[in-house]
């Protein structure tokens, strides 16, 4: 298959997807619909039924079930939004991969071909695997839920969320409760999902917008070792409009790349750093209901918010890797057989590639790899901190709250049906 019918079978999965949530920001012509307000009405049923499972939450370690989901809610929200507000960027983003990309080298060179259909095999391969992982997620959040009530007759919710006025003993309220937090479930699934391989395909086509303009590079500085400069005139003139064409085209090409790259920091900067803030969050919550409880979901939601934190962090690498190579591309280029006027041409792509853009972390950093550590570092000295206050403390007090939730472990180890029956009342 070639690289560009890989790429229309990716845009259609992504555009299904879209189409369902109500989001379908890659088409130009899109207007908000019915699906983008029932989407709307899912987040702020989120939120009504997050701030109710804190507030009848029966002890601290309901309470943290139900903050631990603060995180993955913020981050669908903030995503949801820009993807409203950046429709614009994300369509010509997506345009312009398929027109510079795909369209432009149907019939390129051997090693062009080469370099795209590299990238979007391992683009087509990590979205398998991200989707994999996020409906595996889904199926252990439905699974025990299912179990409990068909196999033990006991009604556990799917989700550490409650809703006002529904009592999840009662048939009634069991039922509309499950049902809400399934679609919940599956559009936070979906809306998390196509974001996430959004991103990943936009960072992985900016390396090969990288990888093509330096064998465009590569292809000009041979051509220019191959031809000699001549003093007869007229030779000398030929010279000099081959090397001003030929500039032409490598400067017009790199300011492509940069003004995709800006476009693709615009629409994701502050995703990303929302990304960050929340996966660390989640993370240090997560181990510590992981070691305090034994609340199946938590190791699930675990494994996603790590496996986000990790992407993100992966691809901001991604960025600043390839920003380094397009200045080594650069620097490799025979500037000194170019004319003077072209010299100053070269000059100016050079001096733009030293300040490269990159996705930044406030406060910490740029979004690599060694933002990655450092991070983990920091939430293992939280979670270390937060273990020893309320552990160590508690059981210098005789327990306190760790002894009631171990006596009442048989009635609330269900992800918020302890806290259901104090909505219900």
């Amino acid at each position: 298959m070639e690289a560009s019918e890989k790429f229309q079978e990716f845009t259609l999965f992504i555009r299904r997807l879209l189409r369902i949530i109500g989001c379908d920001v890659l088409d130009g012509s899109w207007k908000m619909n019915f699906a983008t307000y029932f989407a709307l009405f899912l987040c702020t049923g989120y939120t009504i039924g997050t701030v109710t499972a804190i507030v009848v939450a029966p002890d601290f370690f309901e309470l943290l079930k139900a903050l631990s989901f603060i995180g993955f809610f913020f981050q669908s929200t903030i995503k949801l939004y820009y993807s409203l507000t950046d429709r614009k960027a994300y369509h010509k983003n997506y345009s312009s991969l398929g027109r510079d990309i795909y369209e432009k080298h149907l019939d390129g060179t051997a090693s062009q071909r080469k370099v795209i259909l590299q990238n979007i095999d391992i683009v087509l391969v990590l979205k398998n695997v991200t989707a994999l992982l996020y409906f595996a997620t889904l199926i252990i959040f439905s699974f025990y839920p299912a179990y409990m009530y068909f196999v033990m007759h006991v009604k556990v919710t799917m989700l550490p969320i409650l809703f006002p006025g529904l009592d999840i003993y009662s048939m009634y309220g069991y039922g509309v409760t499950t049902a809400l937090h399934v679609i919940i479930a599956i559009y936070g699934l979906m809306g998390a999902l196509v974001s996430d391989i959004a991103f990943m395909q936009f960072v992985l086509h900016f390396k090969s917008f990288a990888e093509l303009f330096q064998i465009m590079c590569e292809e000009f500085g041979q051509q220019l070792h191959e031809k000699t400069i001549d003093d007869e005139p007229r030779r000398r003139r030929k010279y000099a409009k081959f090397c001003r064409h030929g500039m032409r085209d490598i400067y017009r090409y790199h300011q492509n790349t940069i003004v995709y790259l800006k476009s693709l920091i615009m629409c994701y900067g502050t995703i990303c750093v929302v990304m960050v803030m929340t996966c660390s969050y989640s993370i240090m919550l997560n181990l510590f209901l992981a070691l305090m409880t034994d609340w199946y979901a938590t190791y699930s939601f675990l494994l996603v918010s790590l496996f986000q934190l990790l992407i993100f962090c992966m691809f901001g690498a991604v960025v600043q890797v390839t920003n380094g190579r397009l200045n080594r591309t650069i620097t490799s280029l025979p500037w000194y057989l170019l004319p003077t006027r072209e010299q100053r041409l070269y000059q100016l792509m050079l001096f733009k590639s030293q300040l490269p853009d990159e996705i930044f972390i406030l406060g910490v950093g740029p979004l690599n790899m060694e933002t990655f550590t450092l991070i983990m570092k920091k939430i293992y000295s939280a979670f270390a901190m937060m273990y020893s206050f309320l552990v160590e403390d508690a059981a210098g007090e005789g327990g306190g709250a760790l002894n009631n939730h171990d006596s009442n472990n048989g009635h609330h180890d269900n992800g918020g049906a302890y806290a259901g029956a104090g909505a219900g009342s």
